[in-house]
């Protein structure tokens, strides 16, 4: 399939393994420039840069873009990956 992205730089988070590392994979076939992140190290997909990131800190989002901007020129695309499932009632998330 043919998304248009070669060569376009695209982000994906949590993309050291499940459905991050796939969707890594997949924009890699498709031509595009991506940088993986995630708590471990690179996952090896052709990636052009990887970011060891933990999300649940403060900052990180940031350093991530900015990282890819600064090392790759730009973004283009960006894949939010990264989650965690809690049910409780609004009003009792913190947002530590």
């Amino acid at each position: 399939m043919d998304l248009g992205l070669r060569e376009r730089i695209c982000v994906v988070t949590g993309s050291t393994a499940g459905i991050g590392l796939a969707t890594a994979r997949l924009l890699v076939d498709e031509g595009a420039r991506v940088v993986t992140s995630g708590r471990s190290g690179a996952p090896g997909v052709g990636e052009k840069l990887h970011v060891e990131t933990d999300f649940s800190r403060p900052g990180e989002p940031e350093r991530v873009i900015e990282r890819a901007v600064a090392e790759l020129g730009g973004l283009d695309c960006l894949v939010n990956n990264v989650g965690a499932a809690r049910q409780a009632r609004f009003e009792d998330v913190l947002d530590d």
